[in-house]
């Protein structure tokens, strides 16, 4: 038969008194005679009652390798975002920049070197893999935030660009756009990820792919641009790989006498502030980021509860904010 669990309460009827009392007495507060609290301790312990284990907050430490500053990237937002979610869930967190040299240096944080101890450890962007397997050995309970690739054995949380891209295709292909171009640094994983969306898209509803309307994000775009322009090959919408490729992408245009979106549409990703205040304002993706640092804590902390589970790789859907710089064919 199970035992029953003592509580304060318990005690308090036991003995007449109230359990603000008993709790006084046990926890060693003013307020009772020193021989109440001597007959209150005697008590408790013919009774079997268990003093609760006081809870011990989780420890955390946040590493990013990107100066931090205020201005309207996301990288900004996802610091704040992650320092309010590991407040939410009551933890001591450090937050420390980490630049590429003492990576590649395999340098320890500044707080581990001094001896700091820590349940966990999430890593803002692309950290390189031998990095992170060093912080592991420090650090058992390790998370991504952004920064997956398909080599990295461990927990992460991250934007599904393939969704992404895909979902806008399919917005641009529903309001009759054919030629759709996309401008990005073709080098960069999430671009190959949004590509491979746009291009499912395209092949889905029948389109052919045309290699040339995938420019990069380089000193080489306004050339294209101008080429593609010159010989009356312009796609009748672009969809860039951030807001930020798209006010240039606008600037381009606009010195070609090029009207967004009268005679080509622009879609793209972030909803920085940016995209809000751009003339037109820009149709873009909302990547989520309050729920996604949500999840990076709270995965974190599953991970730190059950550290054998097997490693997750959660991608967040983006949603579409429509604005002025899409038209309908």
């Amino acid at each position: 038969m199970k035992t029953k669990k003592v509580t304060i309460t318990h005690i308090a009827q036991a003995m007449g008194l109230s359990p603000v009392s008993i709790s006084r007495a046990l926890s060693n507060q003013p307020g009772i005679s020193d021989e109440l609290k001597a007959a209150i301790v005697r008590k408790a312990a013919e009774m079997g009652y268990i003093k609760p284990k006081k809870h011990t907050p989780a420890r955390i430490l946040v590493l990013h390798q990107k100066p931090y500053s205020h201005d309207n990237s996301n990288f900004s937002y996802m610091v704040q975002g992650i320092e309010l979610a590991l407040q939410k869930a009551e933890t001591d967190y450090s937050i420390e920049f980490l630049d590429k040299e003492n990576q590649n240096k395999l340098i320890l944080p500044y707080r581990l070197s001094r001896g700091f101890k820590f349940d966990g450890v999430i890593l803002i962007g692309r950290f390189n893999l031998e990095y992170a397997s060093f912080i592991h050995e420090q650090i058992p309970n390790l998370i991504f935030y952004t920064g997956y690739s398909p080599a990295y054995d461990y927990d992460s949380v991250w934007f599904s660009f393939l969704g992404a891209g895909y979902k806008q295709c399919k917005y641009l292909l529903d309001r009759g756009h054919r030629r759709i171009g996309f401008i990005g640094d073709p080098s960069a994983y999430r671009n190959k990820e949004k590509k491979t969306g746009i291009t499912s898209a395209l092949e889905e509803h029948g389109v052919p792919v045309d290699e040339k309307l995938f420019l990069g994000r380089d000193e080489t775009l306004p050339l294209r641009l101008s080429g593609l322009i010159a010989d009356g090959l312009l796609p009748s919408a672009f969809i860039c790989d951030h807001d930020f490729t798209a006010v240039e992408l606008l600037r381009e245009l606009q010195e070609h006498g090029i009207k967004v979106p009268g005679e080509v549409s622009v879609l793209s990703s972030g909803n920085t502030e940016v995209s809000a205040f751009s003339l037109p304002a820009l149709t873009t993706m909302d990547l989520n980021i309050e729920y996604s640092c949500r999840t990076v804590v709270a995965t974190l902390l599953k991970r730190i509860a059950e550290p054998g589970k097997p490693a997750e790789n959660i991608a967040i859907l983006s949603t579409l904010v429509e604005r002025d710089s899409v038209r309908e064919l």
